[in-house]
């Protein structure tokens, strides 16, 4: 949770009395310890006050060491305390478990256990450079925990998101859905639940949460894997039907141009749109770059526009060279869509081209 300076704090801060940049080492210790009282099982078993003493035998930890734990929660807003008794504030209950409308600790685990370490390996090449050499995903290689923890941060994240989503695409049932780079399943499904014949494509590493999200919800997803650049996989998504009324009703390409330089980008864009029935609609969700609606999204989009070029290669998107994309390959945007819960997110539904485009 972000420390909060009191008034004091503030002017201090603001006159430059103390070093700001302490409260980014404070952050960074917030979320390892947020990542870590996930991966005990602390933020589960503070389900009602609990005691210290019992906490501990329950989760196996030294009860001194875990106090610590809990004392740094309560510092930053996560936990109440009383004596010796324990709860989660009503914060944690609504974002950092599964109780609420979000859990985000998956995603706060996900940062430590796999975007930080690759971080170091590669931030200074990707600032020399411009590029990091191999991304985040050529990374994780067939490690198949790492990938877990990565799809499971992802699937989290989507948690903020899914819902509002999944109601802006309006009534998908019965509708032939392309879901392109979502390994986590999160729109997959919520969408087969509401009716949508869906088809995921991803690196293959990357579709076991997906699978078993599906099970879990008893819906059908058809998981395809393989490279969406490469042209055997969109030989096999199209399944060979020359039929001129064959495609999707609705191709999703979430957070995923944010991956890709320009030539690529626009070539996907292109073949998205290419895969789209008469009628259909491209479905754009990503962090678009300028101009925030706050002061937190405008730190925000800064950010996490590092970030893709550390981890990716890429950045979040430019609106007019989205548009420009999407002219090239005869789309336009319709409906563009915000969400307070992620500021610099944006959904854009886009029109399918004309037929004789392709």
């Amino acid at each position: 949770m972000p420390i909060v300076p009191g008034l004091i704090e503030r002017l201090a801060f603001r006159a430059n009395l103390v070093p700001a940049a302490i409260l980014d080492v404070h952050g960074g210790a917030s979320l390892h310890a947020v990542a870590l009282a996930d991966e005990l099982g602390v933020l589960a078993a503070l389900d009602g006050v609990r005691t210290l003493s019992a906490l501990a035998s329950e989760l196996a930890c030294d009860e001194d060491a875990l106090r610590r734990l809990l004392d740094a929660l309560v510092a930053v807003g996560y936990v109440g305390r009383s004596g010796d008794e324990y709860w989660r504030t009503r914060t944690t209950e609504r974002w950092l478990t599964d109780a609420g409308d979000a859990n985000l600790a998956p995603f706060a685990r996900f940062w430590v256990e796999v975007v930080l370490p690759y971080w170091r390996e590669h931030a200074a090449r990707a600032v020399r450079e411009g590029t990091p050499g191999e991304s985040l995903y050529d990374w994780l290689g067939d490690d198949e925990d790492a990938w877990a923890t990565t799809q499971a941060g992802f699937r989290s994240a989507a948690s903020l998101l899914v819902d509002p989503v999944a109601d802006a695409l309006g009534d998908v049932s019965g509708a032939r859905v392309l879901d392109l780079g979502g390994g986590h399943g999160a729109y997959a499904v919520e969408l087969a639940c509401r009716g949508a014949s869906v088809t995921l494509a991803d690196r293959p590493p990357a579709l076991e949460p997906a699978r078993e999200a599906a099970a879990d919800a008893g819906v059908d997803v058809t998981l395809v894997g393989g490279d969406y650049l490469a042209d055997d996989l969109w030989r096999q998504l199209a399944g060979g039907d020359a039929d001129a009324n064959a495609g999707y009703d609705l191709v999703l390409l979430f957070n995923v141009l944010h991956g890709h330089a320009g030539r690529e980008a626009a070539t996907l864009l292109d073949r998205a749109s290419a895969a789209l029935a008469p009628g259909g609609r491209l479905a754009l969700l990503d962090q678009f770059g300028r101009g925030g609606s706050s002061s937190v999204a405008d730190v925000g989009i800064a950010l996490i526009d590092l970030t893709y070029l550390i981890t990716l290669g890429g950045g979040t998107l430019d609106p007019d060279t989205v548009n420009r994309w999407l002219g090239d390959a005869g789309a336009s945007v319709i409906h563009t869509k915000t969400f307070r819960r992620a500021p610099g997110v944006k959904l854009q539904l886009v029109d399918a081209p004309s037929p004789d485009r392709h």
